[in-house]
């Protein structure tokens, strides 16, 4: 046992495996660490910032008080499943789950026989390494469901209705996952060579396809749409969405209560599909004013093109990404140090197991790109803001929109600039208000 352990370990592969997984586990640990220094540290403090805006004034002491326990209830349960989800992932590696499995798999399916019986090998093996994830994340997903989200008044889930958005999500995963892993396994099996690029338009094409058919066939198995009844709000939304040239197939409000508390917006859908969609909670929460600039902003990211734009970047670096997982999918290496018994003749017909393992070394990998990514996305969030602004004339609209949704979804306050930099998406709430105010001078 020690021998096969030092071979394992003396792998490249599984050096960078291994040192990736841990760097990656330390250095979230360390930010989510900063970040709840900072809320011991501004207990209680209101910044400067909000406190001559009227609408701030719904962050008083109690509810700051409720966004630090919010935080750090989610935080301290994000611990343990952080050390379980690393405990397990090493296991998995060390211990030989992987090849074992594969070899299992192969037995019943009779691989490699063809198209046919490698779909269904690749099926059965990513499903099964997928339920084991899946079940021992289980019980942290019904501890923050159940005891962290009621606790804190946002989750209006049923267990009956919890099981049910599970049973439905597994088919629908199934589904969506055998569809896409039958193209890409025709062209591993068809394209042996060139499969990187192949690959990476199946990809593309996929997801336009999901675009398209989210909003009105998968969206509507979850959560009941209807149409924004007629009065000032879908009257002030069209006019905006008439002046841009926005084409949609409609505005719906989404029953999200039925769920949670927590309330958004967004657009889904592409081309004749493409709709706006409101929570009920939005709506309940937000006056028309800040309605119609959270629309605009949202307006603004069709209008100034974002998401072609980040399709143009992302696209490239997926076709890169996925010629590296190519070349490492091809050594003999990476198959030996994940204990897969391998040999240059057979590595062509076992290559979707060698994307999978070099998907697996990558990832941790993938992290050190997280504050480019999410700096091009906040430069984005900025000019979307902008834009509403001078769309709507009301930066003051979209700032006390935002102050409301903050204050009802007790999102953090002041999480330190390293975090920020790392894990936000969008600007903080004060980096938002600071950039809106310059727009009304």
């Amino acid at each position: 046992m020690t021998n096969s352990y030092n071979v394992i370990l003396s792998n490249p592969f599984i050096l960078v495996f291994l040192i990736g997984t841990v760097l990656t586990f330390l250095l979230n640990h360390f930010l989510e660490f900063i970040c709840w220094k900072a809320r011991r540290k501004n207990k209680g403090k209101l910044p400067e910032e909000l406190q001559n805006i009227p609408e701030a004034q719904c962050f008083d002491t109690e509810k700051l008080e409720k966004i630090r326990e919010y935080e750090n209830a989610k935080y301290f349960s994000w611990i343990p499943y952080s050390i379980v989800n690393l405990a397990v992932t090493m296991t998995l590696v060390l211990s030989g789950f992987y090849p074992w499995l594969f070899y299992k798999v192969c037995a019943i399916t009779g691989f490699p026989a063809g198209f046919g019986t490698t779909f269904l090998c690749a099926l059965i093996f990513y499903f099964a390494t997928s339920l084991v994830a899946s079940i021992f994340s289980l019980p942290f997903e019904l501890y923050n469901e159940f005891k962290i989200e009621k606790k804190f008044g946002f989750s209006n889930m049923t267990v009956k209705l919890w099981l049910t958005d599970k049973i439905k999500g597994l088919c629908v995963s199934l589904i969506i996952t055998g569809i896409l892993l039958a193209a890409i396994i025709a062209v591993l099996v068809s394209f042996p060579t060139i499969w990187w690029i192949l690959v990476t338009i199946v990809i593309l094409i996929f997801s336009i396809v999901a675009m398209v058919i989210y909003p009105v066939i998968i969206a509507p198995m979850f959560n009941k749409f209807t149409p924004l009844e007629d009065g000032e709000l879908k009257e002030r939304i069209s006019a905006l969405i008439t002046n841009l040239g926005f084409k949609s197939s409609g505005i719906f409000v989404m029953d999200a209560s039925k769920r949670s508390g927590h309330s958004n917006a967004y657009f889904g859908g592409f081309g004749k599909t493409k709709r706006i969609v409101l929570f009920d909670t939005l709506i309940n929460q937000l006056t028309t004013d800040e309605l119609e600039a959270v629309l605009g902003h949202e307006l603004g990211h069709y209008k100034l093109k974002h998401i072609t734009k980040r399709l143009c970047f992302l696209i490239p670096m997926e076709l890169v990404l996925m010629f590296l997982l190519y070349v490492i999918a091809q050594s003999t290496s990476l198959y030996a140090g994940f204990g897969f018994a391998v040999t240059p003749e057979t590595v062509i017909s076992m290559q979707f197991i060698g994307l999978l393992l070099a998907s697996m070394i990558t990832s941790p990998l993938q992290e050190l790109f997280s504050p480019v990514i999410n700096y091009s996305s906040r430069r984005d969030e900025y000019q979307a803001d902008k834009f509403s602004a001078k769309l709507t004339g009301k930066p003051e609209a979209l700032i006390s929109g935002l102050i409301k949704l903050n204050c009802e979804n007790l999102s953090e306050l002041l999480p330190p600039k390293l975090y920020v930099m790392w894990n936000y998406s969008h600007p903080s709430l004060l980096e938002r208000i600071n950039a809106l105010k310059k727009t009304e001078n």
